[in-house]
């Protein structure tokens, strides 16, 4: 059994000096770095960008450069091209036996078989309803949306991170602690047998701590593997396969944990007021709700803009239109001022309009339960830091007397004055409150970093 302690504690230990350790702010921000959630948010984060710049663009005049080239087949070009004789009369309506050479293909500005024609076309929107102008307003929201999803992946990652992070602090303590049980209970065990060896103790007492150590030995190895399977994870979250978390002094949050318990009612409303105050301020997923009532308030608004007229200029500029490509043809231009209003869309524009206040209603309620369901959440978060800052003060207590009363009861079992039973009770209360008390803490510690998730903070 020695062997095996020692065996177990020489692999954490060599384990320790070749990995690397790093703090949580420290893995946070590799964590962020190496994120492909966060990668991917942050391509979102552009393409909302170029989407506004898209938009912006509506607003100004569209130029381009058309080039057409015509070619007419040979029969069509022989037939067009056909010069015919044109009688001539007389002022009596008389032939005179004259004719006039005629050919279709002079009429006009000329017939050619291959004809090109380029010109230049500006276009200008002046009014179109509104559109433009909602379209670049919805575009500047999307970009907003973009960043606050970036914002709360971060969010996200983080506390993901910080939650491996504490888990893994919490079960390598706890596996510090029944190493501890382990040991205690070898020691037990082996006096339990010299004693039973001179008389002084039964077999059942015997039995009774080699169920303890069994225990102990199963429970170590199930937390032996739990710490493998955290660790990978919490390596694959910061993309580093060599890293192990930094151990915290949980002691440094005594004194806040002191300050919450010693709270009245009257300071703790205050204080809860105050958190929620500045969640509706700064969180990111609030700010999203928000986002969303106003995309929809802009289409309901671009809904309502069908029923407008739009003006359209158009500029149109032709260099040539002959049977070379030499841009040096006849030019000529013309501008059209286009006004369109709709005067009967068959109730189209009517049930779009209908249709985006529905919408708009319906997403207003979506957002309001949303809203009121996320503080509600943040409430009891906080009212959960009250509450561990509490538990952590009662598992003190309870640890005080656990140890106090064990140290008595072994003074009494070697005395004789106690059975083995209560011995072994002593020491699985013992161990059960020091595990209560370092579970506590890290509930603790998860919680307050929780807490300033809800505020959109992202350091520890």
């Amino acid at each position: 059994m020695k062997k095996l302690i020692l065996l177990t504690l020489t692999l954490l230990l060599l384990s320790s000096i070749y990995a690397v350790e790093i703090d949580l702010d420290e893995s946070i921000k590799v964590a962020r770095e190496n994120n492909k959630d966060i990668q991917a948010e942050e391509y979102s984060v552009k393409s909302a960008k170029w989407g506004k710049f898209d938009a912006l663009s509506n607003f100004l005049p569209r130029a381009s450069f058309n080039s057409t080239i015509v070619r007419i087949d040979d029969d069509t070009c022989d037939e067009a091209t056909q010069i015919m004789q044109v009688p001539v009369f007389s002022p009596m309506g008389i032939p005179t036996g004259d004719f006039i050479p005629f050919s279709s293909s002079a009429m006009g500005t000329g017939f050619y078989q291959t004809s090109y024609t380029n010109n230049i076309t500006v276009q200008q929107s002046i009014f179109n309803g509104g559109k433009i102008i909602l379209g670049y307003q919805l575009a500047s929201l999307a970009k907003q949306q973009a960043e606050i999803s970036l914002e709360n992946k971060e969010l996200d990652i983080s506390y993901t991170v910080a939650s491996t992070y504490f888990g893994y602090l919490k079960l390598n303590d706890i596996y510090l602690l029944t190493q501890k049980s382990l040991a205690s209970s070898a020691s037990h065990l082996e006096k339990v047998e010299k004693n039973f060896e001179v008389g002084t103790a039964k077999k059942s007492d015997i039995l009774q701590w080699k169920v303890k150590l069994n225990n102990d030995k199963t429970s170590n190895f199930e937390i032996g593997n739990g710490l493998e399977e955290i660790v990978s994870f919490w390596q694959n979250l910061i993309g580093s396969e060599e890293s192990i978390p930094t151990k915290i002094q949980l002691e440094k949050y005594d004194t806040e944990i002191d300050d919450y318990t010693a709270m009245k009612p009257a300071e703790i409303k205050h204080s809860k007021q105050e958190f929620l105050t500045k969640v509706e301020l700064t969180s990111p997923t609030l700010n999203s709700i928000d986002l969303v009532n106003k995309m929809m308030k802009k289409s309901y608004w671009m809904a309502k803009g069908n029923f407008l007229p739009s003006v359209n200029l158009q500029f149109d500029y032709q260099i040539e239109s002959d049977d070379e490509f030499d841009l040096s043809g006849d030019d000529n231009w013309n501008l059209v001022a286009a006004v369109s209003v709709p005067i009967f869309t068959s109730g189209s524009n009517f049930s779009k309009v209908k249709q985006a206040k529905y919408e708009l209603l319906k997403t207003k309620k979506q957002t309001e339960y949303a809203r009121d369901n996320y503080l509600i959440a943040a409430e009891n978060v906080f009212n959960r830091l009250i509450t561990n800052a509490r538990i952590i003060q009662d598992n003190k207590i309870a640890l005080e007397f656990a140890k106090e009363n064990h140290k008595l009861i072994n003074q009494l079992f070697e005395q004789g004055m106690v059975t083995n039973s209560e011995l072994l009770d002593a020491e699985i209360m013992l161990f059960g409150n020091e595990m209560n008390l370092i579970s506590s803490y890290y509930d603790y510690v998860l919680t307050k970093f929780e807490i300033k998730k809800y505020k959109g903070e992202m350091e520890e």
